[in-house]
């Protein structure tokens, strides 16, 4: 019983083929590697894949295999022994340099190895020849902070000469296709991390179903852009994700989110305020000491803030995702499933997250008035939460009938817009000292 998760986690790790690591393996190493690089010399990310051709599809698998394999043990091979060799597909490697003297490495390095593969006459394959190479690469700083931005940034280099010619590139912006209207967006939005101007944090109560009690919050991302536009919160995250700005805008976040907390505590509100991580969020080995040092710095109780991941980024749970969770729940942040139902998961899934709250997602929610499906479902989120030893609450709630038919099912927890929308804090301060049961 013990074994089974570490085995599980050891094999999570890397590539049963190749034997090498795995994507989520560099996106966890890339940020150490940097904060290691040599001070004044630059650091590549090379994106190497195949271009197949009819003949390379028409190959048995065991064939497809065993060149996999020797395409892996030539990159070892070519590169220094300092760089860092992943498989991210069937056809597709990333190669990490660090401590570069110049930007002419990965392009001499993308030479060396389109010359190497493409020598390869069987030695042992079936496969005797590579069809076509296709190479990107991206340089940190210059191409991005993140890492993620910056390995997409070699694949999209790399994308770039699969299509045309040459079949080396390093990346460029200009690869990206970008109309007028979303590069102003995306120049608005930087602009606004930098001076916070129409970027805020709206919260929405939470609420105990039978007494009314306001027992917490969602903090709910807003953005009004200088023309006055509302932008709609995935569109948010897209667009900082294709800026690279992920940790910017999680330093922002908690930032943000730890005034909040100390101006609810000003005005007497103890309630727990529940933030939203992305899938991107939990690769990022850093999240935790990032959180753990605001925190400190502003003296907060870790208990009085709620960490939503979403169901459907949990299903393809890897080590470092499992690492970065427990280590949250070390510093004593508590951790919510958001959107449940929506995916897969079941008891045994729940029961290897270290987590303590499930969100209900609202589209059961809306549905429980006129489906015997939907409250079937709700019913059985709550009753095996209830096992678990985990609370539960619904989101959605917008009329009496779906308050009455949560508390039915046992539900002790709800939100939604029966209760109030989102509000500015000022507004949330206002609603909670004229609403005498939230304070009961």
């Amino acid at each position: 019983m013990t074994t089974r998760p570490f085995v599980t986690r050891q094999r999570d790790r890397f590539d049963q083929t190749t034997g090498l690591p795995l994507m989520a393996s560099a996106l966890a190493d890339l940020p150490k590697m940097i904060r290691e690089n040599t001070p004044g010399r630059l650091l590549g990310v090379i994106a190497l894949a195949i271009v197949p051709d009819s003949l390379l599809f028409r190959q048995s698998t065991d064939s497809i295999h065993k060149l996999r394999v020797l395409v892996s043990q030539e990159i070892q091979a070519t590169v220094r022994p300092q760089d860092r060799v992943y498989s991210l597909s069937q056809r597709e490697w990333l190669i990490i340099q660090p401590n570069l003297l110049s930007s002419a490495a990965p392009m001499l390095a993308m030479i060396r190895l389109r010359d190497k593969l493409m020598a390869i006459t069987g030695a042992g394959a079936s496969v005797s020849y590579i069809p076509r190479l296709a190479q990107g690469a991206a340089l940190w700083p210059a191409n991005g902070e993140d890492a993620l931005f910056l390995v997409q940034s070699a694949r999209i280099a790399r994308l770039a000469s699969e299509q045309g010619n040459p079949d080396i590139l390093l990346y460029q912006p200009s690869m990206e296709s970008e109309g007028e209207k979303e590069h102003g967006l995306l120049g608005d939005l930087r602009q606004a991390l930098t001076d916070n101007r129409g970027l805020a944090l709206y919260l929405q109560p939470q609420m105990d179903i039978a007494s009314g009690r306001c027992v917490g919050a969602e903090a709910l991302l807003r953005w009004q852009r200088g023309n006055g536009e509302w932008v709609a919160p995935p569109r948010i995250l897209e667009a900082i994700d294709r800026l690279g700005q992920r940790q910017t805008f999680n330093r922002w976040l908690l930032h943000q989110a730890s005034q909040i907390q100390k101006q609810l505590v000003e005005h007497g509100i103890e309630i727990a305020l529940s933030l939203n991580l992305s899938a991107n969020d939990l690769l990022d080995v850093e999240l935790p000491d990032m959180i753990g040092q605001a925190l400190a710095t502003w003296d907060l109780d870790p208990t009085k803030f709620m960490l939503e991941i979403t169901e459907t980024m949990m299903i393809e749970e890897s080590w470092q995702v499992m690492d970065v969770l427990e280590r949250l729940r070390a510093l004593g942040l508590r951790l919510s499933i958001d959107d449940f139902g929506t995916g897969y998961a079941g008891m045994g899934y729940l029961q290897r997250l270290p987590v303590q709250e499930v969100k209900i997602d609202q589209t059961f929610v809306r549905q429980l008035a006129h489906s015997d499906k939907a409250r079937e479902i709700v019913a059985s989120v709550i009753q095996l939460a209830g096992k678990l030893e985990m609370s539960v609450i619904a989101e959605g709630v917008e009329t009496q009938e779906m308050l009455d038919a949560l508390q039915a099912l046992g539900c002790r927890f709800g939100q939604g817009f029966f209760y109030s929308p989102a509000l500015p804090l000022s507004d949330f301060i206002r609603w909670w000292q004229t609403s005498p049961s939230a304070k009961i």
